[in-house]
Order: structure tokens, then sequence, then C-alpha cells
């Protein structure tokens, strides 16, 4: 009897003041599914696809869009910026039917803003109220309705005013156009011309001309089909002898091969065995190359900032909607392992912020759908978030400046 009293004894102290409290969530949200970005022959097909102007006027009736804000105050004033005047509009946006959110794809974040209200009251004991939460977005039109849609399952419709702030595409995505270093620009090209690197693109060489060429002699490809080109590592690099066709870079065919895939349109002879095989090279050329600490402090170092402010701030939550490359380039900046699955649509990285009872360093715990992801230097699963910012943008260590990329795991499954 006193053995279990002092067994309880010890326990309350043990569990007592150390206990951390969770303080806030951060969330980054890829956008729901979209049509392809490259632009093919069937628009009337994929314009059946969107949602009506009826149900996007519903979902934005109350949320104003601000795009005024200085994203530059992130940037990294040791680097010399880019002179280059910033494109219109970067490639990967689309137009008015392709790169677009479809209805499934706001279903889907409908859903995520449901799953996302649920886990919020079990995470603070209650429901998270709209002053509760800020919002931020590219300026993409799918990421735009995607978080509108995801409001809308987090607040069940209530009729509340929201504010989105889209003002930092510019740091938001590893492949902004133009980067925002010129430094950046030349440390993709050292890294992609790395030997393990090169030698990964010789061997998937062939699959690349093929499934290229199965895509154009299809028909489904539109006027305008070559002039898509985003991705770090992969911009305006893919060169083709005196009138012939050029081989479509990884990241077009996998958003390409994914999207008709998914409606059964694929191509007779791109198999899905193909298509999985495109996709896992894409992942691991991504992950690869933002493995590099240089390369990832340039391309995500401002949002890791942003992301630590907000961590501080007086938000309970914060939500960025963006992209799977959003993602990826979180997972490396942050030095968090590879999930075992490519970020699909509607994903979301979770970053959840605790203070111990007794005061003391910030924690923080890291999630991709659930999936736990751990840091690859700091051990635990609560790890002290001033050191995975600070780690983050040290900029050294294993492929720093060049050479091999490092490298994170590998994704088992797509």
């Amino acid at each position: 009897m006193l053995l279990c009293l002092i067994l309880a004894m010890v326990a309350s102290v043990v569990g007592g003041s150390s206990t951390p409290q969770i303080e806030r969530v951060l969330i980054i949200h890829r956008h729901g599914d979209r049509t392809p970005i490259t632009p093919l022959v069937d628009e009337d097909f994929w314009r059946s696809t969107l949602p009506n102007e009826e149900m996007l006027r519903s979902i934005g009736r109350n949320v104003k869009i601000n795009q005024n804000s200085d994203y530059s105050q992130y940037l990294d004033t040791s680097e010399p910026r880019s002179d280059a005047p910033r494109e219109s509009k970067h490639l990967a946006k689309g137009g008015p039917i392709y790169g677009q959110l479809t209805q499934l794809g706001l279903l889907q974040m409908i859903e995520l803003g449901a799953r996302l209200k649920e886990d919020l009251r079990a995470a603070f004991g209650e429901d998270v109220a709209p002053s509760d939460v800020k919002l931020y977005s590219t300026d993409f039109p799918r990421t735009l309705q995607s978080l509108q849609g995801t409001l809308l399952g987090l607040f069940d419709g209530e009729d509340s005013e929201f504010d989105i702030d889209a003002s930092y595409t510019q740091i938001m995505i590893p492949d902004p156009q133009p980067r925002n270093y010129p430094k950046q620009v030349v440390l993709e090209k050292k890294l992609a011309s790395a030997e393990t690197f090169l030698s990964q693109e010789k061997s998937m060489a062939e699959l690349a001309k093929t499934a290229s060429e199965a895509l154009r002699s299809s028909g489904l490809l539109a006027p305008g089909a070559d002039k898509v080109s985003f991705g770090v590592g992969e911009e305006k690099d893919q060169s083709a002898a005196a009138g012939q066709p050029r081989t479509l870079p990884w990241g077009q065919l996998a958003e390409l091969t994914k999207c008709l895939l998914v409606r059964s349109l694929l191509p007779a002879s791109i198999t899905p065995s193909d298509q999985k095989r495109i996709m896992n090279h894409t992942a691991q050329r991504w992950f690869s190359l933002l493995r590099s600490p240089a390369l990832s402090k340039l391309a995500f170092g401002p949002f890791v900032r942003l992301l630590a402010e907000e961590a501080a701030g007086p938000a309970k939550v914060t939500i960025f909607s963006a992209h799977d490359s959003t993602l990826i380039g979180a997972i490396t900046a942050l030095r968090l392992a590879n999930p075992s699955q490519w970020p699909e649509y509607a994903s979301h990285l979770k970053v959840e912020v605790f203070k111990p009872e007794g005061g003391g360093t910030r924690l923080a715990r890291f999630s991709l759908n659930g999936e736990v992801l751990r840091h690859l230097e700091l051990e635990g699963e609560l790890i002290p978030l001033d050191d995975v910012v600070r780690l983050a943008l040290d900029g050294g260590g294993e492929g720093g400046e060049g050479g091999e990329p490092s490298r994170g795991g590998e994704i088992k499954d797509l």
C-alpha cells in the first residue's frame, strides 16, 4: 500500500510540471484535385470537371484577399537578390480551364476542413473560432479556392468574414519565377550535374522519351503544351535536336500522367506501372535536390522564417494553402525524414507547437497526414522548435554547396 502511494506521488511529480501544453497549430495543405496544368485538346471535358460559378461565389462570398503584404522582409539580406522582373504569371498557375480546382478537389478540401475541425477540437479541448485562425495562400486560383473549401468544412459554413493573405507566393514555393536569388539558379544546375543524379537521370531517360512520344502521338496535347516548364532543376533545360520534339520535363510528365490515369485517359502504351515509375522518379528527384541544405536554405529559408514567426504569434491556428512543392520544400528545409508517400491532393503537414508547463523551450511535432515525421538530426517526437529553425537556416552540412545531394530516406509507396 505504501509502495503504491509512493509510486503515485512520483508519477504526479514526473508527469506534472513537465507535461507540455499545446499552444498553437500550423497547417500547410496542398490544394485539391485539379485539371492538368498542361493544356490538352478536349477543353469541353476538362471544363465539365470544374465547380460552377454559383458554387465558387458561394464559398468566396465572405472572403477578402490581400496581395499587398511585403514578402521581401523574410528574404536573406546577406544574399544578392535577383533583379530580373517577376513573371506576370507562374507557368504552373495554368489558365481558365487548366491547372484549376475541380469539383472533386473542392469536395476533398471540404472533407479536409471537417477532419481538421475534429483534430483541432481534440488538441485544444474546444472548437476553434474564425477569430482564432490566420490564413495564407499562394495567389493561384486553385489554392485560394481550396482554402475556401477548407474553411467551409472547418466552420460548417458559418457566416463569418475571413481574410486571406496571398502576398507570399514568392516564398511559399521553392521554384518562384524568377528565383529570389541568382545563386539558387547556379546551385540547382550544379546539383543536377552531380554524378549520382546524372546516373539516375540516364537510367530513366528512355521512359521519359517513350512517355513523351506516347502523349504526343495520342493527340491529347494542345498547342502551347511545350511552353509549360516548372520545378526545381527543370525549368527551360529541356533541349532537343533541330526539328525534333523535346522530351517533356519530369514534373510535366508526372502531372499529366497522374491526371489522365485518374480519369482512365492514359494512352495505352503508358502502363500504370510506367506512371508509377514516373511519379517515383519525380518524387526522388525533387527530394534529392532539395536535400542539399544550401539549396534548401535559398529555396525555402524565407518560408521557414515566416513559419517561425507564426509559431510564436498570437493566432491559435495558422493555415497555409499551397502545393506539393511547398510540402516537399518544407519537409526538406526543416530536415524531416521523407514521408512514406508523395503528398497527394489535400495532403497536409501539421506543426504542433507545445509549451512546457514549467516554462522553457517550445517543442514541436511534425506530421504529414497523421504520419509523424522525425527530424534527421534531433532525437524524439517532440523536439525544440528553435533548434529546428536554426538547423534549417544554417545551410551547411552534407551536400551544402554542391556534390551529391543528401537524402532523407526512400519514398516507398506512391
